[in-house]
């Protein structure tokens, strides 16, 4: 995994509420178009997400009123890097809380939990390329 490729999704029960202080307050632009149930902001090569927090339960399998309000990703270049990823993390001692799988919007993911409590998305997507460079692209982005 390379770790300059990361993401950060944040557990968010109002949307409106922190776009209106990430966006007037730092003055941040979104990443790409938000919508109701998410909005994303790219600083460096980190990308960082609040999302629904009922969605992120349901995808994670981390409790939204629970620790850790926050779940990192990384992205992998292929399937069979999630696949091994996971596959080693297994062995380390993880909690699996959602198995691998194809999910919605092209994405091929899982999550676990480290023996700390904290989450981690591994992801594979044809949606989001890694660039000659390693950072993260998406068609379209702002």
């Amino acid at each position: 995994m390379d770790p300059r490729i990361n993401m950060v999704m944040v557990s968010a029960k109002d949307i409106n509420a922190l776009r209106g202080f990430y966006e007037h307050g730092l003055g941040w632009m979104p990443w790409m178009p938000p919508s109701e149930g998410s909005v994303a902001y790219k600083v460096g090569t980190a990308v960082l997400i609040f999302v629904n927090a009922a969605y992120l339960e349901h995808e994670s399998g981390i409790a939204a009123n629970g620790a850790p309000k926050s779940i990192w990703a990384v992205f992998v270049p292929t399937k069979e890097d999630v696949d091994a990823a996971f596959e080693l993390a297994a062995k380390a001692g993880a909690r699996i809380t959602s198995p691998v799988r194809d999910r919605d919007q092209g994405l091929y993911s899982g999550y676990f939990a480290d023996p700390e409590g904290n989450a981690w998305e591994v992801v594979w997507s044809p949606h989001m390329p890694l660039g000659a460079d390693g950072s993260l692209t998406l068609p379209g982005a702002a």
